[in-house]
């Protein structure tokens, strides 16, 4: 049976690189995409050492003549794609005031547009797959702050609702074209992000969860699809009462969260995040 081959953006560090490495155990193709190149020659010798695969692309993901190239060398270099993980993203938990609309139309153009754009042009040949024992699917990984806007990240926090309700429309639509889509909600994860969120007391440390464990739970989406994961998945609860509550409740919801500004609690997330970037 002909391997099958996975692309991977943002696969320089934290969830991408490992989601990477743990597929190249399963056996995948995996294809490498980021901008940092030294970063990505050396994941590619860390797997090729273990006995995988991988092919390097060095790529602004937002340019689309990058996704381009990303979709043509992956095809000259192994004749299919099977799995696309939209990973790629940036944090910028700044403030909307302070950010430059240089820094808004970027953060909406890696964390959103590019998503569909790429997943565009992946289509065609995840389709290719859709009467195998293992259709096409499509990877989206958003976040935990999907399900309520976060004072402070005024602008990160939309882009990854948007992310979740581009997740469900691409499911609904190209479930009959045989590709599965996926969104994956990250919480807490030990990334340079996550690991500086717990360092800095935003959340508990022992509530972030290993890169690699992350990884695992996604790369299983490979084989078994599922709508929606939350990561852990003890905090899947937690996020549907916070939504069902913003919802139902929104000046209780205000009122804890001016308690929590006061608190200083966001700022301490914003300073976790600005390091990690």
């Amino acid at each position: 049976m002909e391997h099958r081959v996975v692309i991977v953006t943002g696969a320089s560090s934290g969830i991408g690189w490992a989601v990477a490495r743990w597929a190249a155990c399963k056996e995948f193709r995996v294809v490498l995409a980021a901008r940092r190149e030294d970063r990505l020659r050396d994941l590619a010798a860390r797997i090729e050492e273990d006995g995988g695969t991988a092919l390097v692309v060095p790529v602004d993901i937002a340019k689309p003549e990058d996704q381009r190239r990303l979709i043509d060398e992956t095809l000259q270099a192994f004749g299919r794609i099977d799995v696309l993980v939209n990973n790629a993203g940036l944090p910028l938990p700044t403030p909307f005031a302070d950010s430059s609309p240089e820094e808004l139309r970027r953060q909406w153009d890696v964390n959103v547009t590019t998503l569909a754009t790429l997943t565009r042009l992946a289509l065609p040949y995840l389709e290719q797959h859709r009467h195998e024992l293992h259709p096409g699917t499509v990877v989206n990984i958003g976040s935990g702050i999907s399900r309520f806007a976060v004072p402070g990240m005024g602008n990160y926090s939309p882009t990854k609702i948007a992310v979740a309700g581009l997740s469900e429309a691409l499911r609904r639509e190209l479930a009959p074209r045989g590709v599965h889509v996926c969104l994956v909600e990250p919480g807490p994860v030990a990334t340079e992000f996550g690991a500086r969120a717990g360092d800095k007391g935003v959340v508990p440390s022992r509530l972030v969860v290993p890169a690699a464990k992350a990884a695992k739970a996604i790369v299983r989406l490979f084989d078994h699809p599922q709508r929606r994961i939350v990561i852990p998945a003890r905090l899947g609860p937690v996020l549907t009462l916070a939504g069902g509550l913003s919802g139902m409740f929104p000046r209780l919801v205000d009122a804890v969260v001016r308690r929590s500004l006061r608190q200083g609690r966001f700022g301490r997330f914003m300073e976790a995040g600005e390091q990690a970037g």
